[in-house]
């Protein structure tokens, strides 16, 4: 089946979008913090066992199930993405999100079920767009730390490559919600082969970049989304030459960039910024200069003169 270079190049532009739009959200909204204190180590362990299972468990239900927890899920996810862009306050401003979330909603379940795939496809991938956007922001303004986003990165490299590669979990799964409204893709066509990325690659190419931001600044940001962009386009290019034919596990390229990047900003700054000190401003951990850190030991090694008073 051949696959059209010009919707190859629409993802990467839409990519770039979503990647633009969540900049921007990130650097002018402030999400309410949610009462979950910080992220550990276990809170991350618990998230990779979700995604993990959850496709798993989406494929021993019905099709049409699995589409209304998705399109359950992205109507909160909307809503609360809206809700500090619509008013001042949150109070004022949860009718108009409520309203906004329940009309995307509901206008692509109704395209579904009237026989209008492309609306329905359309009206999937903005419900979708809007959900990473704020589920990223949410995640990278709750705490998520640059650590945590590597390790999280890595653990889904490997879930990835076993379940589109090794075994048939991803295929399986993908058949099932196949043009059924809110699958969890950003889908361009559709069909058994669709120009699309999905949710869990999308997120993760949203979320390093701001993270990143927020932990070793806006060169780290720019680094990350510009590296996110290459390697979609990187795939879509091998697909447009005929090189890739099937699926192919994006966090399996993407992934290992994400953790070397960690790597190299934390070593490159001695550390990570936290969010209370992003917001504040703070600069960056940055290490001692090789030469500030010999001086106190030259001084130190400086004989003293013999009838110097002590403490002199």
């Amino acid at each position: 089946m051949t696959v059209s270079p010009a919707a190859l190049a629409a993802l990467s532009v839409a990519v770039a979008a979503e990647l633009a739009l969540a900049a921007r959200y990130f650097a002018r909204v402030r999400m309410p913090r949610p009462p979950v204190g910080v992220y550990t180590g276990g809170d991350v362990a618990v998230l990779c066992a979700g995604v993990v299972l959850a496709p798993l468990l989406y494929t021993a239900l019905p099709g049409a199930a699995v589409s209304a927890v998705f399109g359950l899920v992205g109507c909160l996810a909307v809503q609360f993405t809206l809700a500090p862009l619509l008013a001042p306050t949150r109070l004022r401003a949860a009718p108009w999100s409520w309203a906004a979330a329940l009309t995307a909603t509901a206008a692509t379940t109704l395209a579904a079920l009237t026989g209008h795939p492309g609306a329905a496809r359309a009206g999937s991938d903005l419900v979708i767009a809007v959900a990473v956007l704020g589920v990223a922001n949410l995640w990278a303004q709750s705490g998520l730390r640059s650590a945590h986003t590597a390790a999280l990165a890595a653990v889904l490299t490997g879930y990835d490559l076993a379940a589109t590669t090794l075994t048939d979990t991803t295929a399986r799964f993908f058949a099932q919600v196949q043009d059924r409204p809110f699958a969890p893709l950003l889908a361009l066509t559709g069909g058994p082969q669709p120009v699309a990325v999905g949710l869990g690659d999308l997120l993760l190419l949203v979320l390093y970049p701001l993270v990143a931001a927020k932990a070793h600044g806006r060169t780290a940001a720019t680094a990350a989304a510009l590296t996110g962009l290459l390697t979609t386009s990187a795939v879509s290019a091998c697909f447009a030459l005929g090189w890739l034919t099937t699926g192919f596990p994006l966090l399996t390229a993407l992934g290992p960039l994400i953790v070397a990047q960690h790597l190299y900003w934390r070593r490159r700054h001695g550390g990570e910024r936290t969010t209370a000190q992003w917001r504040a401003g703070h600069p960056l951990p940055l290490p001692l200069p090789a030469r500030s850190r010999a001086e106190p030991d030259a001084a130190l090694a400086v004989p003293v003169p013999e009838g110097t008073p002590e403490g002199a």
